[in-house]
């Protein structure tokens, strides 16, 4: 196939994408704000059933019957009485399905002072549009500031056609999720820490406070900068960035303190007893080893530091690989929260740049996404779906642990012996 007929074919099929995209957001978005069930006729569904805001009091109150966006519910219904969150805390109080809210306190006070003051439709479709105009300028960024500026437009395509024309993105959408605020943080946080750009560790500190399974992974990272020093002077700054961090995370419950503590108790109470549901690995290893993932990615993590010199920038795949694992490790874990990959497309663009390897890595990343973005559990075996999952994540951490800078390159074999064996493990699914 010569360039010119590539060309013109990924043309059609971008342009029938997009297409399909925006008439896609366009449904969902209406459907949001007025519960007219245009969403229903979308194409491809979504994962699971629509799940809308039933006819109660309450619901009625604020126009809310019949909306979508299920999962906001647990921060707007509960903003509307802000004083009794923490009996929400504890029996679910004034959601429509009785779910304890998973949403620190001082969000809560930040929506019931700005957003939750409109009636349900238009607060959940802003829930959505702000997180959107947040996460594209600073995706659209990262590009320019680590000099893949070629892969920018197929990057942005990707994601857009990944949110609003596969299963996985529009439910998103439909249930009204926090993803790309938890890519934001994880984005932010590996430019901050890779560019030394202090501003942008700070800002995804406010972005993690939004959603409690941003944690873990960012507990990860944070760990591993700071076990990267090569000299004392690299440590003390390290430890001064953790410890900011950590302080950033913290500041804005402090208001809330005793509310706070409510919402942890609730959160643990959760991940120690509550049942696991959708992709979550403790439906295949036991709760202790899930529970400990984060403790054993840093003990990898600190392995391939000392693999590659401490370089900071060789753990990208470490990075990708460790985001892909905990994807399973809430206890309620869906597969609509595959946009928290979303950050690592530059990340990766960058890593096969400075190491000169095979771009089929790359496109490896891509693969997973967009076939994670359709595979749907209720017709797929979960363990079958868990064993993609963890085939794929270990291709990465691999990849993290081998040396490439300054020492020998990925040959050929390699990256097909790698794409294949993953291929291999996805296509399974």
């Amino acid at each position: 196939m010569s360039y010119s007929t590539k060309k013109m074919l990924f043309i059609l099929v971008s342009g029938v994408s997009i297409s399909l995209g925006f008439i896609n957001f366009l449904r969902l978005s209406r459907d949001m704000i007025y519960g007219d069930f245009s969403a229903v006729n979308i194409i491809p569904p979504v994962m699971y059933r629509f799940l809308r805001v039933p006819d109660l009091p309450y619901a009625k109150e604020h126009n809310a019957v019949n909306r979508l966006a299920a999962d906001y519910t647990q921060i707007y219904f509960p903003a509307q009485e802000f004083s009794s969150l923490k009996k929400n805390y504890q029996t679910g109080y004034l959601d429509p399905w009785k779910r304890p809210s998973r949403i620190a306190p001082f969000v809560h006070a930040l929506c019931a002072i700005s957003i939750c003051k409109l009636d349900y439709g238009y607060s959940s479709f802003l829930h959505m549009l702000i997180q959107m105009l947040l996460f594209y300028p600073f995706f659209f960024m990262s590009f320019k500031m680590l000099g893949v500026e070629s892969d920018r437009w197929f990057g942005i395509l990707f994601t857009s056609v990944c949110l609003f024309a596969t299963p996985a993105g529009m439910s998103w959408f439909e249930r009204g999720q926090y993803s790309l605020y938890v890519a934001l943080a994880y984005l932010l946080v590996l430019l901050g820490l890779l560019k030394n750009k202090p501003m942008l560790v700070v800002a995804s500190a406010l972005f993690a406070d939004l959603k409690w399974t941003a944690l873990p992974f960012l507990f990860v990272v944070i760990f591993v900068y700071w076990l990267s020093a090569k000299n004392t002077k690299e440590q003390i700054q390290n430890t001064r960035t953790a410890l900011i961090y950590l302080v950033v995370l913290l500041i804005p419950s402090l208001p809330f303190w005793s509310t706070f503590i409510e919402f942890l108790e609730g959160l643990y109470k959760q991940e120690s007893y509550g049942v696991p549901v959708g992709v979550s690995l403790i439906q295949l290893l036991p709760r202790a080893v899930v529970k400990g993932l984060p403790v054993l990615l840093i003990l990898i993590g600190y392995l391939s530091l000392r693999r590659n010199g401490k370089n900071l920038v060789d753990l990208i795949p470490f990075f990708v690989g460790s985001g892909i694992l905990l994807l399973t490790y809430p206890t309620v874990a869906y597969e609509y929260n595959i946009p928290n990959l979303f950050c690592f497309i530059p990340l990766i663009a960058y890593w096969v740049k400075q190491n000169a390897v095979n771009p089929a890595i790359k496109y490896l990343l891509f693969g997973f996404v967009f076939l994670a973005s359709f595979v749907v559990s209720p017709y797929v075996n979960t363990v079958v779906i868990l064993m993609g999952y963890l085939s794929v994540s270990a291709v990465f951490l691999v990849l993290g642990m081998t040396r490439f800078s300054g020492g020998r390159r990925l040959t050929d074999d390699q990256v097909i012996s790698f794409a294949g064996s993953s291929q291999n493990a996805i296509s399974e699914t």
